[in-house]
C-alpha cells in the first residue's frame, strides 16, 4: 500500500511557511517520520474492498486526508507567538454509496510520542498504544498481528469490536447489530 507523504510533507512546508512570524523567533515543526506516516494505512487512491455478514461486497474509498500544525504542549491558539507545534494527520475512508460509518485514521506527532489513533463512524474512537492487546489475525492465506479494540461504553449501537493492522488498516469491524464488516483486501 502507498501513502502519499510527499503531498503531505508539503502541506506541512506550506503550513509553517505561512505561519512563520519574523516577531518569534525560531519556530520549531514537530512532523511525523515515513514511518509514523504508515499508521494512515491508506493512500491516494486505495480502494478496501470489505464482506458484510451477508456476504455482499462493501467498497470503501480513500476520501481524504487533513493534515495541520496545532500549538505543542505549553501553548494555545491564543498566543502571540507559539514557538513549538505538532503535527496531526488524519486519513478518512468511506462507503463508496455513503449508507454505512466512515473510518479513520489519525496520527499526532510531539517532539517525544507519536499518538495513534482510529475511529468508526461518530461512535467510537479508540487509541493504539504498546499495551493495546493484539492478536493473531489471518487474512488472505497471511497471518497479521491485529490490535483488538472494544468499546467500553454499554451504547447499543455502533462499533463493538475493531481488529486493526499497521499494514492493511481495518481488516474486521463487529457493530452491536450483529453486522459486521471483513476486510477482502486494499488495492
Amino acid at each position: 500500500m502507498k501513502t502519499t507523504v510527499k503531498s503531505f510533507f508539503l502541506l506541512i512546508l506550506a503550513s509553517a511557511t505561512l505561519a512563520a512570524c519574523d516577531d518569534c523567533g525560531n519556530i520549531s515543526i514537530t512532523e511525523p517520520t515515513p514511518e509514523d506516516s504508515q499508521w494512515l494505512v491508506y493512500g491516494t487512491g486505495d480502494t478496501a474492498l470489505f464482506k458484510d455478514q451477508a456476504g455482499n461486497t462493501i467498497t470503501y474509498l480513500r476520501t481524504g486526508i487533513y493534515a495541520q500544525n496545532v500549538p505543542g504542549d505549553g501553548f494555545s491558539v491564543t498566543d502571540d507567538c507559539v514557538s513549538q507545534r505538532n503535527t496531526q494527520v488524519t486519513n478518512i475512508i468511506e462507503d463508496k454509496d455513503r449508507k454505512l460509518p466512515y473510518m479513520g485514521t489519525y496520527i499526532l506527532k510531539k517532539p517525544d510520542s507519536l499518538i495513534v489513533k482510529i475511529g468508526v463512524g461518530d461512535k467510537a474512537a479508540w487509541n493504539i498504544t504498546s499495551s493495546t492487546p493484539t492478536e493473531d489475525y489471518k487474512l488472505n492465506d497471511t497471518l497479521y498481528t491485529a490490535y483488538i479494540l472494544e468499546r467500553a461504553d454499554t451504547a447499543t449501537e455502533g462499533p463493538a469490536k475493531v481488529y486493526f493492522t499497521k499494514e492493511k488498516g481495518f481488516v474486521k469491524v463487529e457493530f452491536d447489530n450483529e453486522n459486521s464488516l471483513e476486510l477482502i483486501n486494499v488495492y
